[in-house]
């Protein structure tokens, strides 16, 4: 039987050591920013089909899973929306409350804000984040490329932000009007990326 010498021992040591604190560095394949916008499950549920929804929210849990968590931010819509609802009983005004995140979405850390327009940016505390990290690039996932994804992406643009999205980690009422919304965003200087190249 072999017996090993100290000096092989603490060799074997210092490598899984080193090969530890490389992966650990490797770990996160995304050090940009991620804020992951209104993904709250009465919007999943009723503004994308099941299979759209459960698309986006693999996409946005992948995102998520690429990125240092102390640099995922998720943004809720606050409080209540008003909707219409038409039947055959007329038009009435319907108060909604959007309420928590999906159940299938993938929570890394408590940094939650509630934004009460469409643009996130103009929620400071999380400005003040990304100003007091010296944040330059942020990515933009969730609902809905046509408004508030947008809203959102035309705000961190304005703020001279590198903004990215990513297609598959943003759901939209339809694909038509999704392409309509990127094409508008990437002329804007969004850049978009497929999730593969992240």
């Amino acid at each position: 039987m072999n017996t090993l010498s100290k000096t092989q021992i603490l060799s074997g040591i210092f490598t899984l050591c080193t090969c530890f604190a490389f992966s650990q560095d490797m770990k996160y394949a995304n050090e940009k920013y991620t804020i992951v916008l209104d993904v709250q499950q009465y919007w999943t549920d009723n503004s994308l089909p099941d299979s759209a929804a459960a698309e986006m929210l693999r996409s946005i849990n992948t995102v998520i899973e690429k990125t240092n968590p102390d640099k995922v931010i998720y943004i809720k819509s606050s409080g209540n929306s008003a909707v219409l609802s038409i039947s055959f009983k007329g038009i009435k005004k319907e108060t909604i409350t959007a309420g928590e995140f999906d159940k299938n979405l993938k929570i890394v850390n408590n940094t939650v804000f509630e934004k009460t327009e469409g643009d996130a940016f103009t929620v400071k505390a999380m400005t003040d984040i990304f100003e007091q990290n010296n944040a330059k690039e942020i990515i933009i996932t969730g609902l809905l490329a046509e408004e508030c994804v947008s809203n959102t992406a035309f705000g961190g643009i304005s703020r001279n932000y590198t903004v990215y999205l990513i297609p598959e980690a943003v759901g939209a009422k339809t694909e038509k009007s999704k392409e309509k919304a990127i094409k508008k965003l990437r002329k804007a200087g969004v850049q978009v990326i497929k999730l593969s190249e992240l």
